[in-house]
C-alpha cells in the first residue's frame, strides 16, 4: 500500500519568493561590485589625488651700457678753421680737425630685466662748460638699434624724438616712454654731435650721461 501526498503550491507564494530571490541576487551583485571596484581601485592603482605646483617670479628692472665710453682721442682745430665737427656715425665723424674716433656707433644701451621700461638721460655739463670758447655746441640723439626698441606713448612707433639731435640736457628727462625687453627689441643707441670751436677749452675733457629707467606705464 502506497500512500501518496500532493503539495500544492500557491501562485501568490511563488510570487512573493520569487521577490525575494531577486532582492537578494541584486544586493548580493552589489556587495560584490562595490567591493571589487575598490579592490581593483588599490590593485590598478584608479585612485585620485592632487597636488600643488607653486611658483613666484619676480620683476626685474635692468639696464646696462653694452658700449659705455665715446673716445676721439687727442686733436685739433685745422688751422683757418673756426671750429671743428665730431660726431659718433661710423664714417665722417671728424670735419675740420685731427680727432680719430676710436669707435663708431655712439653708447649702446640695452633693457636686460623682463619688465618694459620709461628711460629718462641727463648729461652733467653744458656745451659752454664742457668744450667752452665761442659757439661750442653738445647734442645728442636716441635711435633704435633693434627696430621697435623704443616706443611711444601708447606703445607705437610715431611721433617718437628718435633720430634728431637735441642740446644735451643736465637735468634728467625722458627720451623713450616704452623701452622695450624682447630680447629682439631690446638695444637703443645714443649718438653725439660735437662743434669745437678754435677757442675751445683744452686739456681732457669728459661729462658722465646718467641713464636711469623706471617701470613703463603699462
Amino acid at each position: 500500500m502506497q500512500l501518496k501526498k500532493e503539495f500544492q503550491v500557491d501562485n501568490k507564494f511563488l510570487g512573493v519568493l520569487l521577490v525575494i530571490v531577486i532582492i537578494a541576487s541584486l544586493f548580493s551583485l552589489g556587495l560584490v561590485y562595490f567591493s571589487t571596484k575598490g579592490l581593483f581601485g588599490a590593485i590598478s592603482g584608479h585612485v585620485t589625488s592632487t597636488g600643488v605646483a607653486n611658483l613666484s617670479v619676480e620683476s626685474s628692472a635692468i639696464i646696462n651700457f653694452t658700449t659705455n665710453t665715446i673716445s676721439w682721442g687727442s686733436g685739433r682745430v685745422n688751422a683757418g678753421s673756426s671750429s671743428a665737427g665730431l660726431n659718433t656715425f661710423a664714417t665722417n665723424n671728424v670735419t675740420n680737425g685731427n680727432w680719430t674716433l676710436q669707435q663708431g656707433g655712439g653708447l649702446r644701451l640695452q633693457n636686460l630685466g623682463n619688465l618694459n621700461l620709461t628711460l629718462n638721460l641727463s648729461g652733467t655739463k653744458t656745451a659752454a662748460q664742457l668744450i667752452g670758447g665761442t659757439g661750442p655746441s653738445y647734442l645728442w640723439n636716441i635711435s633704435n638699434v633693434e627696430t621697435g626698441s623704443c616706443r611711444n606713448a601708447t606703445g607705437g612707433i610715431s611721433f617718437l624724438n628718435l633720430n634728431v639731435f637735441y642740446t644735451v640736457n643736465t637735468s634728467t628727462a625722458e627720451y623713450c616712454r616704452f623701452f622695450q625687453f624682447n630680447d629682439s627689441q631690446d638695444t637703443i643707441r645714443i649718438d653725439f654731435n660735437l662743434t669745437i670751436p678754435s677757442d675751445s677749452l683744452t686739456g681732457v675733457l669728459t661729462d658722465t650721461i646718467t641713464a636711469t629707467a623706471l617701470p613703463a606705464p603699462y
